[in-house]
């Protein structure tokens, strides 16, 4: 395991990076996964919510378009907030659901996670030909990626939490 971009983030390379590649980048929670009926992590601490995430199904059809992107020969980045001392439980998970990925990267929470993602896509953008789209569930982390250039699917399956959870957005790095 790396720290990257003075400590906002850890990472792991499972397939060297390639400039004349594309890369997608993808979060875990509420992006990767589905959420079981009527589960509510509004009141949660981010860490009940990670330690029940350890049993969330994947969201197939997220799983389908990252398999897909891998298969026409893309990259894929895992790049989530979940804290640094949960990597090796991300990656069972991930691998127990057969997401296809060539790198992951986790928050270390020094910054609010808005800031940490767009260090991990400044990185993913030094490291490869393009950072061709941002999946995530944050429209923090989307205004992000927007900021950085980079095109981004916001996929509402949390907007509950994330009403009730604000985090002011400011550009990052460059």
């Amino acid at each position: 395991m790396r720290r990257f971009a003075g400590d906002l983030f850890v990472g792991q390379e499972l397939t060297p990076a390639d400039k004349q590649a594309i890369v997608h980048a993808f979060d875990v929670d509420d992006t990767l996964t589905r959420k079981p009926e009527g589960f509510d992590n509004t009141g949660l601490t981010k860490d009940q919510f990670f330690d029940a995430a350890r049993e969330f199904p994947a969201d197939k059809a997220v799983v389908e378009l990252a398999q897909m992107l891998a298969d026409k020969g893309d990259r894929i980045a895992i790049a989530t907030a979940r804290p640094s001392e949960r990597l090796a439980e991300t990656i069972e998970w991930l691998q127990k659901n057969d997401v296809p990925f060539d790198q992951i990267m986790l928050s270390t929470g020094v910054e609010p996670s808005g800031v940490a993602k767009q260090a991990m896509l400044q990185k993913l953008q030094d490291d490869y030909r393009k950072v061709g789209t941002l999946f995530d569930d944050s429209p923090y982390n989307i205004e992000g990626a927007q900021m950085q250039g980079i095109d981004a699917v916001h996929l509402r399956k949390n907007d509950d939490y994330w009403k009730a959870h604000p985090e002011t957005v400011w550009p990052y790095g460059r």
